[in-house]
């Protein structure tokens, strides 16, 4: 079924960072949704500052320990491709995912657009666009060892932008190239599937957390043996996670080699709920029209309107 599709070519600002908790929904009470997060600052060492959260909104040191939900640290080869997605006020992740032009990542569509209807509206502090500044695949503390790349342009769902329904929240991204080589060329990329999975398989979510406990700088995981599906949100997907705001738009991978770091992706990280439980959306139909949005070429250089033009 083909999607409408929303894009805009996002302005470049300087500095940045994305996501997590606010106001429950009416439809569905326990939803925290994931809202903007103080980005973490590059001019100092340590971690960044706290924001303050529901402690009910992370599971409990012992549950976390029993099911693979702490957000550990984590680093494999090819999960280089996972990276910090950064505007001037929030900080999300995004993931390159394999394509024909080598520029194209996945991320949440609240890490782009900002609805002004919906339940997370009221946790936004505008509407509209987000001005994202720039991606920073394989950020390890301080370090950048792959660069800062820009984002030329995003693609949310037509649905997402003008009621900002959860179903809809995911977003793809076309990424810059730098000195004639695309992201993917540097960094690689992870699988892709726009398959709902069944209850019950394993999944693996990775992200970047920004607020306490963690540090906004490092990548961290969280993993299940049988995801469960929750059909009073749209049948996302759920797990046990004690990530923070800054894990939106964050990979969660089936087939996960947890030495190479190698998946498929299936869905990002959409909401977290004051139980413990972190919730994402499923890519779908919906995620293969922006996908294939992302990834045509634009006809006129692989530079081509890169940050010329104003989010709309």
């Amino acid at each position: 079924m083909a999607a409408s599709v929303s894009a805009a070519a996002p302005p470049l600002a300087p500095a940045a960072a994305h996501p997590a908790a606010s106001s429950p929904t009416a439809a569905t009470p326990s939803v925290l949704v994931l809202a903007p997060a103080r980005p973490p600052r590059d001019d100092v060492a340590g971690p960044a500052p706290a924001q303050p959260r529901p402690a009910s909104s992370a599971p409990s040191s012992t549950r976390a320990a029993g099911t693979g939900a702490g957000g550990a640290f984590y680093q494999a080869e090819r999960v280089i491709s996972v990276g910090q997605l950064l505007s001037t006020e929030s900080s999300c992740t995004a993931t390159v995912v394999s394509s024909s032009t080598g520029s194209v990542a996945v991320t949440a569509a609240h890490c782009v657009f900002w609805p002004a209807a919906g339940p997370m509206a009221g946790a936004f502090p505008s509407h509209g666009w987000v001005r994202l500044e720039q991606f920073i695949p394989g950020r390890t503390g301080d370090r950048t060892p792959y660069g800062r790349w820009q984002i030329e342009r995003a693609w949310v769902d037509s649905r997402w932008r003008d009621t900002g329904d959860i179903a809809y929240d995911v977003a793809f991204l076309r990424i810059s190239p730098q000195r004639g080589r695309s992201v993917q060329d540097v960094v690689g990329s992870q699988g892709i599937a726009f398959t709902t999975p069944a209850a019950g398989t394993a999944v693996t979510a990775l992200g970047y957390p920004v607020e306490a406990p963690f540090d906004g700088r490092t990548l961290r995981r969280c993993f299940t043996s049988a995801a469960a599906i929750d059909p009073s949100s749209d049948n996302a997907l759920t797990m046990p996670c004690a990530m923070t705001p800054g894990a939106s738009g964050g990979p969660w991978l089936t087939g996960f080699n947890p030495g190479t770091g190698a998946g498929t992706i299936v869905a990002v990280t959409s909401f977290h709920d004051d139980t413990g439980l972190l919730s994402a959306r499923s890519l779908g139909d919906i995620g293969y029209a922006l996908y294939q949005a992302a990834d045509q070429n634009s006809g006129a250089g692989p530079n081509s309107g890169a940050g010329q033009n104003s989010a709309a």
